[in-house]
């Protein structure tokens, strides 16, 4: 899976790497940077009070862009796109999708497959998921409007891929979620 890729050239950064950068610069900011009267305002409402709130922020930009482990981003880059073909991941191409591919800019299906995995993995409910999914969702500017998301939601095909073992995954590896073991018990509210 890719995250970024030079437009100029042929390098690529994997998606893996950019999660954990992501995480790394949201510790650092939070450690160094963020002003303590919003570290406590975000960490006011969880057990852990400020820890928990540090540990919230790293996860939440480690996150952000899990959408694009969808075979609707993963195929904007048609040579990226016939790497990961190559290995046994199954997905159209770019023309194949024509515009419905822009059903599921990678906020959004972000937004949509941790929903899911809170709610399915972790027993959060729709409402506790939704106060965490939505920073994912909106996090180039915008969250999601409901239309979208039910509309992406109709649309499984634009999220998963059978990939090599003909079962539906998002594609990305697992041990990427590892860190949120405990998250609903210590943080869900409502």
């Amino acid at each position: 899976m890719w995250a970024k890729h030079d437009r100029d050239g042929h390098g690529w950064l994997p998606l893996w790497r950019h999660m954990e950068d992501s995480a790394a610069v949201a510790g650092r900011l939070w450690d160094e940077w963020l002003p303590d009267n919003v570290r406590a305002l975000i960490s006011r409402a969880l057990p852990g009070g400020l820890d928990d709130g540090r540990r919230l922020a790293v996860w939440l930009a480690g996150v952000h862009d899990i959408g694009k482990a969808t075979p609707a981003f993963a195929c904007q880059v048609e040579q990226l796109a016939y790497a990961m073909h190559d290995q046994g991941l199954e997905m159209k191409t770019l023309r194949q999708w024509g515009t419905d591919r822009r059903m599921a800019p990678h906020g959004l299906a972000g937004q949509l497959l941790l929903a899911e995995w809170l709610e399915e993995r972790h027993g959060f409910t729709v409402r506790q998921s939704g106060q965490f999914t939505v920073v994912v969702g909106g996090h180039h500017g915008v969250p999601p409007e409901h239309g979208q998301i039910k509309g992406l939601d109709d649309r499984e095909d634009l999220l998963r891929t059978p990939g090599r073992a003909g079962h539906s995954g998002c594609g990305c590896n697992r041990s990427c979620w590892g860190v949120c073991r405990g998250v609903r018990g210590r943080w869900a509210v409502g």
